[in-house]
């Protein structure tokens, strides 16, 4: 199975997680931190590359961007523009992602 395949497997619960560090009140530096933490590989390995990133200052979006080309992954852009429309408009990220979780869910289900 490639690690594009497994990570789009394991995006709901990536979502999941992401959305109750945001209620928590972490922000999406600490948010990736803890997903670096808790999630099954590969996803914890890329929630740590970003987490590292960011923490070295690097810029989010283009991290976030680089995240989704280095895993080619289409539902993960769907998170990342999930995050840019967070950034842009505003409203409550995580409901907006576990709006999302729920779908992707669903879709694996089908």
């Amino acid at each position: 199975m490639s690690a594009t395949t497994t990570i789009d497997q394991q995006l709901p619960e990536l979502m999941r997680h992401f959305e109750v560090a945001l209620r928590s009140g972490y922000n999406l530096r600490q948010a990736f931190g803890l997903l670096a933490q808790d999630l099954p590989q590969p996803s914890a390995a890329e929630a740590q590359l970003i987490a590292d990133a960011l923490n070295s200052e690097a810029p989010l979006l283009p991290t976030l961007d680089a995240w989704v080309q280095r895993t080619a992954s289409r539902d993960l852009d769907l998170f990342v523009a999930a995050i840019k429309v967070q950034l842009e408009v505003g409203g409550n990220l995580a409901d907006k992602l576990k709006f999302l979780q729920q779908l992707l869910a669903q879709r694996q289900l089908a």
